[in-house]
C-alpha cells in the first residue's frame, strides 16, 4: 500500500513490486517491473486502486492502454488514457492513477517501470533521444497507431520472456539492453512525428547535451534549496551568461525557466496533494517567509498559494 504521509512519498521500484505481487506473465528484477493488469479481476482492481495516492519514484513509467479507459494524474494534470494510448511518467514526477469512477467496462493495461539505477547498470544509452523525451514532457501521452502499439507490447513481452524463461548469462544484459533501447527509439520516432515542427536545433542540443544533463542532475538535487542561476553555473564551472546560453540552446528554455518550473511544480504538488500548510511548504522550499513564497508563486502562476490550494 502506498503510505499516506504529510510529505508526498518517494517510493522505489522494489516497493511497487511488493504492491503488485508477482503473477504469471509478470517480470520482476531489481529496478525493473513489467506487468499486465485488467479490472475484470477484482484483485487487480484493488492493486490499481492502491496507486490512487500521489507518489513519485526515480524511474520511467510506461503505461500502454490495451482497452478501456484509465485515469492518470501527473504534475497536476489529469489525463484519460484510452485504447492504444501511451503514457510516460518521467523520473521524479508525482503520479497517481486509477479507474474512472464513471467507467464500468473492463480495462487492460501494460505497465513497465524502469528506474535510473537500472538504466545506468545496463549501460542503456538514451542520450540520442533525450531531446525527443523532453519534447514529450509537454503532454506525456500520445495516441499510437495500432501497428506501433503492437510493436511496443511485443517488445515488452520479449523482455518479460527473456527475464522469466532464461537463466541469466553473458548474453542477458545485451539482449535486455537491445530490447529496451528499441522501446525508447520507437517512442522517439513517434515523438518526431508528433513534433515535426520543433524549432529546437538538434545539432546544437547534441553538442551541449552533457551540460544540460549535468544541469538536470544538479537541479533535481538542489532546486528545493537553490534558485540562483549563479549557483548552478558555479557548480558547472561556467559563467552565468555562458551557462544560460548553453541551456537555452540545448533545451529551448533558459536555466532560470527550468529552475522556476521545478520549484513551482513542486509547490503545486505540495499544495494539492500534501497535508502541509502554506508556511511549512514555503520553508520546505527554502523561502525566507510565507509572504515571499506567496509573491513568488503568484508571479509565476497568477494566483496565490491559498487560491491554488482551494482548487483541490
Amino acid at each position: 500500500m502506498i503510505p499516506v504521509t504529510k510529505e508526498i512519498p518517494k517510493i522505489s521500484v522494489n516497493k511497487l513490486i511488493s504492491i503488485f505481487q508477482k503473477e504469471k506473465g509478470d517480470a520482476f528484477i531489481p529496478g525493473c517491473m513489467i506487468i499486465s493488469r485488467t479490472t475484470d479481476n477484482s484483485a487487480h482492481y484493488q492493486k490499481i486502486h492502491q496507486l490512487s495516492h500521489p507518489f513519485s519514484l526515480d524511474a520511467f513509467v510506461f503505461i500502454l492502454c490495451e482497452s478501456g479507459e484509465f485515469v492518470i494524474t501527473t504534475n497536476s494534470n489529469d489525463l484519460r488514457l484510452k485504447k492504444h494510448d501511451l503514457f510516460i511518467n518521467f523520473p521524479g514526477q508525482v503520479i497517481h492513477a486509477g479507474v474512472p469512477d464513471d467507467y464500468k467496462e473492463p480495462i487492460a493495461v501494460h505497465i513497465a517501470v524502469i528506474d535510473l539505477a537500472f538504466i545506468h547498470e545496463m549501460n542503456l544509452d538514451i542520450k540520442p533521444i533525450a531531446q525527443k523525451l523532453l519534447d514529450l514532457r509537454s503532454s506525456q501521452y500520445m495516441e499510437l497507431p495500432e501497428n506501433v502499439f503492437s510493436e511496443l507490447t511485443n517488445l515488452i513481452k520479449s523482455i518479460t520472456d527473456e527475464i522469466n524463461n532464461n537463466e541469466p548469462d553473458s548474453a542477458t544484459n545485451d539482449i535486455l539492453r537491445s530490447l529496451m533501447t528499441a522501446i525508447f527509439f520507437k517512442i522517439g520516432r513517434m515523438v518526431d512525428k508528433k513534433a515535426a515542427d520543433s524549432q529546437i536545433d538538434k545539432e546544437v542540443f547534441n553538442k551541449n547535451i552533457k551540460y544540460f544533463k549535468d544541469f538536470m542532475v544538479l537541479l533535481g538535487q538542489n532546486f528545493r534549496k537553490e534558485r540562483s542561476v549563479g549557483f548552478y553555473a558555479d557548480k558547472m564551472h561556467l559563467s552565468p551568461k555562458y551557462f544560460t546560453t548553453l541551456i537555452k540552446r540545448a533545451s529551448g528554455q533558459t536555466a532560470a525557466d527550468w529552475i522556476n518550473n521545478y520549484v513551482i511544480l513542486e509547490a503545486k504538488n505540495l499544495l494539492k496533494y500534501s497535508t502541509m500548510n502554506i508556511q511549512e511548504i514555503s520553508y520546505s522550499l527554502n523561502f525566507p517567509n510565507q509572504s515571499f513564497f506567496g509573491k513568488y508563486f503568484k508571479h509565476h502562476t497568477g494566483m496565490t498559494p491559498s487560491e491554488y490550494k482551494k482548487q483541490k
